[in-house]
């Protein structure tokens, strides 16, 4: 079970990547979006995929803005992965980067 949920979370993410690059034409996405994760539940309902933004005007409206395209995502995500049933989809902000770049700083100033 586990292996088969490695392989859906693999394959969630290079769809992901796909719809995100040439499905989402909205102008509110701007910049840079990253999927640095996806994590599917093992009883496969929920999917939780981590999201980096750069280079964005207004990182906050960017990641609102998905948030509000989960439907649409989860839609062209069902066209392209084979499952019985598409898991729901949960939107979070990964800022790792963020805060190295935050530390360095620190780091640098001592």
């Amino acid at each position: 079970m586990n292996n088969k949920i490695n392989k859906l979370n693999e394959e969630f993410l290079k769809a992901l990547s796909t719809i995100f690059k040439n499905e989402i034409k909205d102008p509110r996405i701007d910049g840079m979006i990253t999927i640095s994760e996806v994590n599917i539940t093992k009883d496969l309902s929920h999917c939780n995929i981590y999201l980096s933004i750069y280079n964005s005007k207004n990182k906050d409206e960017c990641f609102k803005t998905i948030i509000s395209c989960a439907g649409f995502i989860r839609k062209k995500l069902a066209e392209m992965v084979d499952i019985r049933m598409m898991p729901e989809l949960h939107f979070h902000l990964d800022e790792t980067l963020d805060y190295v770049d935050k530390m360095n700083a620190i780091f640098k100033t001592i």
